[in-house]
């Protein structure tokens, strides 16, 4: 595996124990840890930190390392509502354009199978809703939105953990995606714009009570 590839690998770990708390905010870690964790040489690793302080998943401090940023709850508040902007952005292009009738019925299939078992984890849940929204993402054509879009999912991870707990929520969820693929393939923009809208703001309304949980698990995981 090449320099790069490491590189991808460590930035994509670390992202991923972020994200999910196991590293909580103002956890602090050395390219010497890293390193000897991963078994590589300082440059991927440096690489991939760099990558992490770019996405704001991280900070540099001069000669103290690299730490998980603290949550700033107005930061959150204000990615949801660049989320909204973007989000309704990929509903109206692909509105406009000729939809694969793959990507619908694909995304159709996955989700009338959770909608079967909605016992499934959290966790589960959270990353089939990452997963649906990146694919319509993609399906939009705009791969710079799509990447903002996939940048900012990584930073509200969490809330979308703390969402996807109440039954309630997963039953919601499930009609949301289900309704939204309708309204697309009937090429119907505006329902499918205010499905959108309505599954975005009741997610930023989480925000609060996401943090809190965040902050009560990693204090009883520490």
């Amino acid at each position: 595996m090449g320099e790069c590839s490491h590189s991808v690998a460590i930035y994509n770990t670390l992202a991923d124990r972020i994200s999910t708390w196991a590293y909580s905010p103002g956890y602090r870690f050395t390219e010497e840890e890293l390193c000897s964790e991963f078994g590589v040489s300082r440059s991927p690793v440096r690489e991939a930190l760099n990558s992490l302080v770019v996405a704001r998943l991280i900070e540099k401090e001069p000669h103290k390392g690299y730490k998980v940023r603290m949550i700033d709850l107005r930061e959150i508040n204000e990615l949801y509502d660049t989320r909204l902007v973007l989000e309704l952005e990929v509903v109206n292009l692909i509105c406009k354009q000729e939809l694969d009738t793959d990507v619908i019925k694909n995304l159709r299939t996955r989700w009338q199978a959770i909608a079967k078992n909605l016992s499934v984890s959290g966790g589960v849940f959270a990353s089939e809703d990452e997963q649906f929204h990146e694919e319509l993402a993609q399906a939009a054509g705009n791969q710079v939105l799509a990447q903002f879009l996939g940048d900012i999912s990584k930073r509200i991870h969490f809330v979308r953990l703390s969402d996807v707990t109440n039954p309630e929520r997963l039953e919601r969820m499930k009609d949301d995606h289900l309704n939204l693929l309708d309204a697309l393939e009937k090429r119907d923009c505006e329902t499918a714009q205010e499905i959108m809208r309505l599954n975005i703001l009741w997610g930023k309304e989480k925000v609060d009570s996401a943090i809190m949980e965040a902050l009560f698990h990693a204090h009883h995981m520490a």
